[in-house]
């Protein structure tokens, strides 16, 4: 997969940026607050229809208001497409080969793996980010799962919403919907659990190789899926229904106190592991830098081998935290695998330094200037 041209406007701070792409790697460089990450957030935006900074759109459009507009073709092996995305104020238009499209639709065309500042919260952040990592990994295989993820959280809504209402019945009337809005979360929840267990199973083989690429001193890196309630770790995905409906009925009397479900999909969470040591826990720096590389390259990996092609891979802050020997290598990986791969810099002379050629886009107050 090669994305060819992109076109960029109004979006940030960017001034209708126009660029022709290679097929190898490519390094954005420039000062901070000039447009590096801008750049890498519009070919996200094509690809997603979303951005990865921020979930309110209207942030994304340059003062004074919009429309912004990102535009690109790009090459598969189905052949050449074109797509874009309008955004004005929070109205969001997304167009494929000249088409309206819905989100659903949007998403795949163009695979994308991106690591940024936002990304590296997976490991340090709260349980939430890291159900958001596993979430996305799974939308770039199937993008009906925002369905299902749409149907889960309406249902949690539901439930939540009888369990802390002042009206609520009492008694059997209680007992009755509660009976009836478990089976419904039951229904939507089996869904997110199966898909993140498979996706996470799937990732987790992939990390062998790709942590011999970061970390060449012989550490391992683990990905341990840790759903809620906790014993659906230990049950199999046939039996999810009657376990988890099980934990439902057992914790209504703690649900009804807080006033919210303690227990789903919600609550999941996952571990990442280098020799045994949990990395949100004891990682340091470079350790959490490698790791998230790491399981990035897994992605990347993965949806090569499903779709039949590799995706482009999208970094920011390229060299942080990565000594000069790990960025080379992954700079030869991305080099060897045939990945495209846009990567971002405050430091031009960096890809001089680890001796992997880059073709390279400079970037000042938000404008190409010639390399």
């Amino acid at each position: 997969m090669h994305l060819t041209e992109l076109e960029a406007d109004r979006l940030r701070n960017l001034q209708a940026v126009s660029l022709s792409l290679p097929a190898g790697l490519t390094l954005v460089a420039g000062r901070n607050g000039h447009g590096k990450t801008s750049l890498l957030e519009a070919v996200y935006l094509l690809a997603t229809g979303r951005s990865f900074r921020t979930r309110r759109l209207e942030e994304l459009v340059a003062w004074p208001g919009g429309p912004l507009r990102v535009a690109g073709g790009y090459s598969s092996r189905i052949g050449r497409s074109e797509l874009k995305v309008l955004i004005d104020d929070s109205d969001r238009r997304l167009i494929a080969d000249g088409a309206e499209s819905d989100l659903e639709s949007f998403i795949g065309r163009l695979d994308v793996v991106d690591l940024t500042a936002e990304r590296m919260k997976v490991l340090r952040g709260g349980p939430e980010e890291r159900r958001r990592f596993l979430d996305r990994g799974v939308v770039g295989f199937r993008p009906a799962y925002l369905r299902a993820l749409g149907e889960y959280r309406r249902v949690l809504q539901q439930r939540n919403a009888l369990l802390r209402g002042n009206g609520r019945p009492a008694g059997d009337a209680l007992a009755a919907q509660l009976e009836a809005w478990d089976e419904r979360l039951t229904t939507a929840a089996g869904e997110i659990h199966r898909r993140r267990r498979e996706y996470a199973v799937l990732l987790g083989s992939e990390l062998g190789e790709t942590a011999r690429t970061l970390f060449p001193d012989g550490g391992e890196i683990r990905l341990l899926y840790r759903p809620s309630p906790a014993v659906l770790a230990e049950t199999e995905v046939t039996d999810f229904s009657v376990t988890f409906m099980e934990a439902l009925i057992m914790g209504r009397k703690r649900d009804l106190e807080v006033g919210h479900t303690c227990r789903g999909p919600h609550r999941d969470d996952v571990v990442i592991e280098l020799d045994g040591v949990d990395l949100r826990r004891f990682g340091s720096a470079g350790q959490v830098r490698g790791a998230m590389i790491a399981l990035k390259l897994g992605k990347l990996s993965l949806l090569g081998k499903e779709r039949g092609e590799v995706p482009i891979f999208l970094m920011d802050d390229f060299d942080s935290d990565l000594d000069e020997v790990r960025a080379s290598a992954l700079a030869d990986y991305l080099r060897g695998g045939g990945f495209q791969a846009l990567v971002a810099t405050s430091k031009e002379g960096m890809a001089d330094r680890i001796g992997v050629p880059f073709t390279k886009v400079l970037l000042s107050e938000g404008a190409v200037r010639e390399a």
